[in-house]
């Protein structure tokens, strides 16, 4: 997601893994993962699951800014 409405815009982005750890060849092949904030989403937290599904879904205003662009 690219969110703003004016620069600097804010991306963020939502992966997802089989498992409960970033595969190794992740960590192999993105040289630049070490630059991102990663947080382990927990399911059981309403609040969480609600977060991925507007990210899933491109709900705006997202987090409260307009959304510029998204991409799957």
């Amino acid at each position: 997601l690219v969110i703003g409405s004016e620069p600097p815009f804010k991306v963020k982005g939502l992966w997802l893994f089989r498992g409960q750890e970033i595969p190794k060849f992740v960590m192999d092949e993105c040289y630049d993962m070490e630059l991102y904030e990663w947080t382990k989403v927990d399911i059981s937290d309403e609040a969480q699951k609600e977060r991925v599904s507007q990210m899933i879904e491109d709900a705006e205003p997202f987090e409260g800014e307009a959304l510029l662009d998204a991409k799957c």
